[in-house]
C-alpha cells in the first residue's frame, strides 16, 4: 500500500501540484468528524487516483529567469521607502523621491 500511495502522490507532484495542494485535496475528501474510516489506505487511493490539471491564474506573473521578484499588478509602480520605519513601507512616487510622504513630512518637522 505504501508503494502504491507513494506512486500516486508522485503523479500529483510530477503534474505540477505542490505538497500543500495534495494535502488540501486529501483533507477536503475526508468524511465528517466522527465517521469511522475502515480502510484509510483505500480512501487515500480513491482520493488520489485522478490527478486534476494544475490551474494557473490567467493574469499571474511568471517569475523571470535569475530569481528576480515580480510584484503583482496592484503593486506595480511602487517603491519601498528608504526612511526609518518599523516595517517596510511601499509608496507610489510622483517623481524620483526615495522617501514616502509620511516620512518626508516627519523629517521636515
Amino acid at each position: 500500500m505504501h508503494d502504491e500511495l507513494a506512486r500516486l502522490i508522485s503523479c500529483w507532484i510530477a503534474a505540477g501540484h505542490t505538497p500543500t495542494v495534495v494535502r488540501t485535496h486529501i483533507l477536503r475528501g475526508l468524511p465528517a468528524d466522527g465517521t469511522p474510516v475502515h480502510r484509510p489506505g483505500g480512501l487515500l487511493r480513491y482520493l488520489l487516483r485522478d490527478v486534476p490539471p494544475v490551474l494557473r491564474p490567467s493574469g499571474a506573473p511568471v517569475a523571470p529567469q535569475g530569481g528576480a521578484t515580480v510584484l503583482s499588478a496592484r503593486l506595480a509602480g511602487t517603491r519601498e521607502c528608504e526612511g526609518d520605519h518599523v516595517q517596510p513601507r511601499l509608496f507610489r512616487p510622483a517623481g524620483d523621491e526615495t522617501h514616502c510622504p509620511a516620512y518626508a513630512g516627519a523629517e521636515a518637522r
